[in-house]
C-alpha cells in the first residue's frame, strides 16, 4: 500500500460529485428579490429627492406622505404575516391538545371549541357525512353554551341534504375549503340552517383523513360581527386537516382497546369452558372407579360428604363447595384453587343449580349438614 497524503485523508467522500461551494453563496430567491426591490426603492427616492429640490412645498409634502404611506403598508403586511404565523402556531397547539384526549368521541365534542380558540372564530359546528346528509355532532358559541345546545338540537332535527347544487357537495368533489362571503339569498347554501343560525358569511373545510370526505367544520365571526376572508378559510382548513388525522388515530386506538377487552373476555370464557370439560372427565373416571380418581391429598383437604350431596358434583365442585362452607368469597376461592374469579363464579353457579340451592348460604348449609357428626 502506497503512502497516503494528508489531503487524501481528509477528502470528503462526495468530493467531485457536489458542486463547489462559492465564497459568497446567494440567499434564497425570495430574499434576493426583496433586497433588489429595496435597492430600487432607495435609488428612486434619491432621484425624486433630487428632482424636487426646487419643487413647491406642497409637492415635497405629498412625496414625503407617499413614502410614509409605503412604510406603513409594509408594516401592516409584516403585522398580517406575523398574525397568520401566530394563528398557525395556535392551530398546532390545539391539535396537540386534541390528540391527548382519551377517546375519539371526546375529540369530536371538543373540536369546534378548539377551532374557535385557535383560529379566532366566534362559532363553529362539526358535521358528519352520512350518505347524502350532514349530521351535526358538536357546536360551540363563544360565551354562550346554551345557544350552542339549542343550535345543535335544531341541527340534529334538520339534517342538511347534500344536493348537487350546494357548495358543500362541490367541496366534497374538489376536496377544497371555501369562504362564502354572502349567505343571504345564496341559492347554494343550506337556507334552513343559515336562517336558524343567522349566518351571513362563513367558511367551511372538509375533514378527509384518507382522501375521502367524512365531515365538515363550519365557522364564522357572527358575534364580532365581520365577514370571513381567505386566511380564515386557510386556517380552518389547516385545523380540519390535522383534526382528521387525529380523530382517525383515536378511532383506531378505540377499536384496538375494545378488541383487547373482548379478547380478554374470550380468554376468560375459554378458561371456564376448559375447566368445566376437565371436571367432566374427572366425573366419568370417578363414576367408573367409585371415587378412585380422588387423590389422598384431596381426601385430606375435603371433608367426607353424604352420597346425596356428592352425587352429581365433580371433584372441583366439591372443592369449591367446601370453601363455600367455610364462607369463602369468589375471589378467595379463585386464589385458593389457582383459577380465575370468573371460573370460580361459573363453578358456584353450577353448584347452586345442581343442589337446587337459592344462594351461596343455602349451598353452604347443605354442605355443612351433610358432614358426619363427630362423637362427643
Amino acid at each position: 500500500m502506497g503512502d497516503v497524503t494528508a489531503d487524501e485523508l481528509v477528502r470528503h467522500p462526495l468530493a467531485g460529485v457536489l458542486p463547489e461551494w462559492p465564497d459568497n453563496p446567494p440567499a434564497s430567491p425570495a430574499s434576493e428579490n426583496r433586497a433588489a426591490l429595496d435597492d430600487e426603492l432607495a435609488d428612486l427616492e434619491e432621484r425624486i429627492g433630487a428632482l424636487t429640490v426646487d419643487a413647491t412645498p406642497e409637492l415635497q409634502q405629498a412625496i414625503r406622505a407617499l413614502a410614509e404611506l409605503h412604510e406603513r403598508r409594509d408594516r401592516a403586511t409584516d403585522d398580517q404575516l406575523r398574525e397568520r404565523l401566530e394563528v398557525l402556531a395556535r392551530v398546532h397547539t390545539a391539535l396537540a391538545q386534541l390528540r391527548r384526549m382519551p377517546t375519539a368521541e371526546a375529540m369530536i365534542a371538543a373540536a369546534p371549541r378548539f377551532a374557535c380558540e385557535a383560529c379566532g372564530f366566534d362559532r363553529a359546528v362539526l358535521y358528519r357525512v352520512r350518505g347524502k346528509e350532514l349530521l351535526a355532532e358538536s357546536f360551540w358559541v363563544n360565551g354562550d353554551p346554551e345557544a350552542a345546545e339549542r343550535l345543535l338540537a335544531f341541527s340534529r332535527e334538520h339534517p342538511a341534504k347534500l344536493a348537487s347544487q350546494v357548495l358543500e357537495t362541490e367541496m366534497i368533489r374538489r376536496r377544497r375549503p371555501m369562504a362564502i362571503q354572502q349567505v343571504v339569498g345564496n341559492p347554494r347554501v343550506f337556507a334552513e340552517l343559515a336562517a336558524a343560525y343567522d349566518t351571513h358569511s362563513y367558511v367551511a373545510a372538509p375533514i378527509m383523513p384518507e382522501g375521502r370526505v367524512i365531515g365538515f367544520i363550519h365557522a364564522d365571526h357572527r358575534l364580532k360581527p365581520r365577514r370571513v376572508d381567505e386566511f380564515d378559510r386557510d386556517s380552518l382548513w389547516a385545523f380540519a386537516e390535522g383534526f382528521g388525522f387525529a380523530v382517525e388515530r383515536a378511532q383506531l386506538t378505540d377499536r384496538l382497546r375494545a378488541q383487547g377487552l373482548e379478547l380478554r373476555r374470550l380468554l376468560q370464557r375459554t378458561e371456564a369452558v376448559v375447566a368445566e370439560y376437565l371436571d367432566a372427565e374427572v366425573e366419568l373416571v370417578s363414576a367408573g372407579l367409585e371415587g378412585a380418581g380422588a387423590t389422598s391429598a384431596t381426601s385430606a383437604i375435603l371433608p367426607t360428604a353424604e352420597p346425596a350431596v356428592v352425587d352429581g358434583l365433580s371433584r372441583r365442585e366439591l372443592e369449591v363447595l367446601a370453601l363455600l362452607g367455610d364462607g369463602a368469597s369468589n375471589a378467595l376461592i379463585a386464589a385458593r384453587l389457582v383459577i380465575s374469579e370468573d371460573t370460580a363464579k361459573s363453578h358456584v353457579k353450577r353448584i347452586l343449580r345442581k343442589l337446587g340451592a337459592a344462594n351461596r348460604v343455602e349451598a353452604a348449609t347443605i354442605w355443612l349438614k351433610a358432614q358426619p357428626r363427630r362423637p362427643d
